[in-house]
């Protein structure tokens, strides 16, 4: 774990190194709303890959400072550049999820000589609307996150994974009713402004689109629009995930990142 200063603020970060006989290029990781990057831990504990893994809380969450707010996706890619330029990272195949993958479009048309491949995850080019990121923002402002806990947990996991898993629903529980408030609203502020449908249509490189079945925040339906806007990309559905696809099915969701790579020759 480290810390590392760019343009808006402190970010913590973590890097896994490469093995010894790696050569290709990282894996960044981006996180969605209200998360940490412990929303990647099990995924990571079953991925193959042998590249470095960066990921970082992103600006307001976490142990990250908040930075200058209201948030942008350019300027939460921004954030992304520089943590890969701190640890020296000149090519990454960028995966995200939900807000990250927004993320990851923007990183990917700011800067395409340095991503390889994406891997986009329970997100879309547009994700939601504007009213209804509007209504969260009022919500949150007049009642606090625990005021929507309830209704972000039943989107973000399957139906019955609460009786399945009750102590790992408890601490998601705990992850997001304690994220930092302004950090919270100014990314809301970003998901509500940003529109990439016409940018990610310019995009030309590998990319693994990913949804999950039970998915009400970014439905298959918007995956499959995604992966329609980028030339080649290849289209996969978790059967009975929801949203937090990494925590939901860290197996699966490995299994077809490492497929992905390996296939491309980048891992």
């Amino acid at each position: 774990m480290g810390f590392v200063r760019t343009n808006n603020g402190v970010l913590r970060c973590e890097l896994r190194p490469a093995s010894p006989a790696a050569r290709g290029p990282a894996l960044l990781l981006l996180n969605a709303l209200g998360t940490t990057t412990v929303i990647w831990d099990e995924m990571l504990a079953h991925l193959a890959f042998p590249g470095a893994v960066l990921r970082f809380d992103q600006r307001g969450h976490g142990l990250s400072e908040l930075g200058q707010a209201p948030y942008s996706i350019p300027a939460l890619a921004d954030d992304a550049l520089g943590a890969c330029d701190a640890f020296g990272l000149e090519s990454v195949v960028a995966c995200g999820l939900s807000v990250g993958g927004l993320v990851a479009q923007e990183l990917t048309a700011r800067a395409p000589e340095r991503v390889r491949a994406l891997i986009l995850c329970g997100t879309a080019s547009r994700i939601g609307t504007r009213e209804g990121w509007q209504a969260r923002l009022e919500q949150v402002q007049s009642g606090g996150i625990a005021a929507i806990a309830d209704s972000i947990l039943g989107r973000w996991f399957a139906p019955g994974f609460g009786t399945r898993e009750p102590d790992l629903l408890s601490g998601y529980r705990c992850l997001l009713e304690r994220t930092h408030v302004p950090g919270y609203l100014a990314t809301l502020h970003a998901l509500r402004d940003t529109d990439l449908t016409e940018q990610t249509r310019r995009l030309r490189l590998p990319s693994l689109v990913v949804s999950g079945e039970l998915d009400q925040a970014t439905t298959p339906e918007d995956g499959q629009r995604l992966a329609a806007c980028i030339p080649g990309a290849r289209f996969e559905l978790l059967k009975g995930a929801a949203h937090l696809l990494p925590v939901e099915k860290p197996r699966e969701l490995a299994s077809s990142i490492d497929a992905f790579l390996k296939e491309l020759r980048l891992g």
